[in-house]
């Protein structure tokens, strides 16, 4: 170091590759809003007909040229892989197709993913408008005069409580979502990542702030 010069330290590489690492993971974290999944013409298409589901975000100017893939899920379970395509068609919509959809938005390496929210779809019956008048039954003849009335039918026992299946078979609603539990090991790997870069960091702070006293001591010295 020069006399009444300022002492520059060495930072090592992993020190600016953390600061980068931490910079990239900000931007991309706002590439893109989340999602909007929508169903054309409908969310309650009738039997038969057709149904388009959509998934819509916008890219900003700047990130205009980045591409985006699409998958659709329905009830916890993928009815649809990432493909370029935001457009699930669905040709003749039947009861199955009823539920709860939802898509999601994923950058090429899979960096970056946002999931839209929840869209009920409800598909109606076929249209009764043609169908025939019921016919009121016939009233029963009474009987003859000084014979009892006979006993009314009994109800239907009751059905069998499903408490018992319901322990044994949980419900769909209740099963585990694959795709929230890798979202949620890819985001905990990340976090894992940036704590071990964080302590590099600290340590290279550490060794940066000995080196600045130990110079700073040397200069008084000399000038003493």
């Amino acid at each position: 170091m020069k006399p009444g010069g300022v002492a520059r330290a060495r930072v090592s590489p992993p020190v600016f590759w953390a600061a980068r690492v931490l910079l990239a993971a900000g931007c991309q974290a706002e590439l893109f809003p989340a999602p909007v999944l929508r169903a054309f013409p409908s969310a309650e298409p009738q039997e038969g007909g057709a149904m388009t589901l959509s998934c819509r975000t916008k890219l900003p100017l700047q990130r205009s040229a980045a591409r985006l893939l699409f998958s659709f899920y329905k009830d916890g379970r993928a009815v649809r892989g990432r493909g370029p395509s935001p457009e699930l068609q669905v040709p003749a919509a039947s009861e199955a197709h009823s539920g709860s959809y939802w898509c999601e938005a994923a950058t090429e390496d899979g960096q970056v993913w946002k999931n839209s929210p929840k869209l009920e779809v409800r598909v109606k019956g076929p249209s009764r408008a043609g169908a025939p008048p019921t016919l009121n039954p016939s009233p029963r003849k009474s009987a003859a005069p000084g014979t009892p009335d006979p006993e009314p039918p009994r109800p239907p026992p009751p059905p069998p409580s499903s408490s018992s299946e319901s322990a044994d078979h949980p419900s769909p609603l209740q099963a585990p979502d694959p795709h929230l539990y890798h979202q949620m090991s890819l985001l905990l790997k990340q976090m894992q990542d940036v704590q071990v870069l964080l302590g590099h960091l600290v340590m290279e702070l550490r060794d940066l702030s000995g080196y600045l006293k130990l110079e700073s001591r040397k200069g008084h010295a000399k000038r003493a």
